[in-house]
């Protein structure tokens, strides 16, 4: 009976980390659509306002506890910092790549959290894991090399390449806090904290936020509903029933999911390259979660 009630507790954990991609998927979209009258900087401030506001609804509508003295920790403005930088770059990055290059070279992120783990957390790299970072990066650069057409593009895989440490780096702060506190409430905080910097820099920097049209903000808010309230709360919900290798599991068939969505607005050419970069970077995710699951 034990073996049964397990059997149902992981299938209901892979089934909510399945929701929580398809959800997560059509924020890149979204987000690209929106770009028509946001600024990265500005559209990074709107996504965190509205994901901050969607899950505190939830938070009140639950009656769970929060307390503004969080504030005061110093891990919560690391945490929001990240993801204000990571919400900048991918801005950035979607304004001249299309969405699927953009979440294709995002892969990397595995790369940076095995890095990440065993630097700051110390954790063994094995074989397989070096020839999933092999491949991995292997199949990033043949997929932007198949979209490299104008020399503008460079900034934009550049910051392709980078935001997925950020938001790596976001992510293992994160896990560090979970363990004292509601998921709930690290991803509000997250999300206000990130709109707190993300408003600074704005007013450092003299960011305008003239002409902006109401489709653009309706696009950003459902971005931030499906992306950052939506798809992270049912994925911080799913890794109480499942490991962390079989969520990524379920998260390896992201690519394959925002191509099917992109390729009804964006008539993008899929070329050898980029095919062969996608199956490399499948691969290797696909490599380091199972080998990953064995040893948990």
């Amino acid at each position: 009976m034990k073996t049964g009630v397990v059997e149902k507790k992981q299938l209901w954990g892979i089934e909510l980390n399945l929701i929580s991609l398809l959800f997560s998927s059509i924020s890149p979209v979204l987000n690209k659509f929106s770009l028509i009258s946001l600024s990265p900087v500005v559209g990074g401030i709107f996504t965190s306002i509205f994901a901050a506001i969607f899950v505190l609804t939830t938070i009140l509508i639950t009656r769970q506890h929060i307390s503004l003295r969080s504030l005061r920790n110093p891990w919560l403005w690391l945490l929001g910092g990240t993801n204000a930088i990571g919400i900048i770059l991918q801005y950035i990055a979607l304004a001249s790549l299309s969405p699927i290059t953009v979440t294709l070279i995002a892969r990397l992120y595995l790369v940076y959290v095995f890095f990440l783990s065993y630097v700051f957390l110390k954790e063994k790299i094995t074989k397989w894991d070096y020839l999933a970072i092999v491949l991995c990066i292997l199949g990033s650069f043949f997929i932007s090399g198949s979209r490299l057409q104008f020399s503008d593009n460079i900034l934009g895989l550049i910051c392709a390449f980078i935001y997925p440490l950020m938001y790596a780096a976001n992510n293992i702060v994160a896990k560090y806090m979970v363990s004292d506190a509601q998921p709930s409430n690290v991803l509000f905080y997250n999300h206000l904290t990130s709109a707190l910097l993300l408003f600074c820099y704005a007013a450092i920097t003299g960011t305008s936020f003239a002409n902006i049209s109401g489709r653009a903000v309706a696009f950003n808010c459902g971005g931030a509903f499906f992306n950052g309230f939506m798809s992270l709360l049912l994925f911080y919900t799913s890794l109480r029933f499942i490991t962390a290798g079989k969520a990524n599991i379920v998260r390896a068939l992201g690519p394959i999911v925002v191509i099917i969505y992109s390729s009804f607005f964006f008539p993008v050419q899929v070329t050898p390259s980029l095919i062969f970069g996608a199956v490399l970077v499948i691969l290797a995710s696909t490599i380091v979660t199972f080998t990953k699951t064995s040893h948990e």
